[in-house]
């Protein structure tokens, strides 16, 4: 796996490649305080092909400002795609903790001012919770996007374009029963890209061409993956 450098930046959002109107666009938020401490980062995929297209991270902007720039991020896809192929555009955010100020940026701004559509977690069976918007993370969760993610990479369906992105992968270890960045690095451009895995196991049900990309030929449920981490990427930076 090798990055390359962006081809094009707006503000601190690296652009890898240019949005067009045959594919589909997964864009994911992970929000952060904003206050200094971990990034905020938003990752976009083009679907079905699983490639890179574009990320931005930050780690002193304010929720409402995070929210604001995913915004344009969706309006600039929107520009390149075209109005016609607004249904080509998905969007969505992690609703834990921080995530529930980005829910009510997004109800306060209009979602009806984002362009696309808003995905969500299905409902499932046995849900006692009331209902959020966006992607909550349990461990359960995280694990079976881990797996996921290890798979997209490993039999070289998803494209990562980003250098930062790569290095966060290959610091991203188990660490007791969960995953994460090894002590004192980042891991939130891992958490959005994994966040759009999860989108992509939505859109999967709804389009064929995600379907053929995401699902594998290794003939396992989601609930019997594996703890899948770390990701061995040999190539050097």
């Amino acid at each position: 796996m090798e990055g390359s450098a962006p081809i094009f930046n707006v503000g601190q959002i690296r652009w890898y490649k240019k949005p067009n109107k045959d594919s589909i666009y997964a864009v994911a938020l992970d929000p952060s305080l904003g206050t200094g401490g971990n990034n905020a980062a938003i990752e976009i995929f083009e679907l079905p092909s699983f490639t890179q297209v574009g990320e931005w991270q930050h780690n002193l902007t304010p929720i409402s400002q995070q929210v604001k720039i995913m915004r344009d991020i969706l309006k600039y896809i929107l520009e390149c795609i075209g109005e016609d192929n607004a249904n080509n555009i998905y969007w969505s955010i992690e609703n834990n903790n921080i995530g529930e100020a980005g829910l009510i940026c997004i109800r306060d701004l209009g979602e009806e001012s984002f362009p696309g559509l808003f995905v969500s977690e299905p409902i499932r069976k046995g849900h006692v919770r009331k209902f959020r918007k966006g992607f909550n993370t349990t461990h359960k969760t995280k694990i079976s996007a881990c797996a996921r993610l290890k798979y997209l990479i490993e039999s070289n369906k998803m494209k990562v374009n980003s250098k930062p992105l790569i290095s966060e992968l290959k610091n991203f270890i188990a660490s007791g029963i969960t995953f994460k960045g090894k002590l004192e690095e980042q891991d939130d451009l891992v958490a959005a890209c994994l966040l759009v895995v999860r989108m992509s196991q939505v859109l999967a049900d709804w389009d064929n061409r995600v379907f053929d990309a995401y699902t594998t030929n290794e003939g396992f449920e989601e609930e019997d993956f594996e703890p899948p981490m770390p990701i061995f990427i040999s190539s050097t930076l």
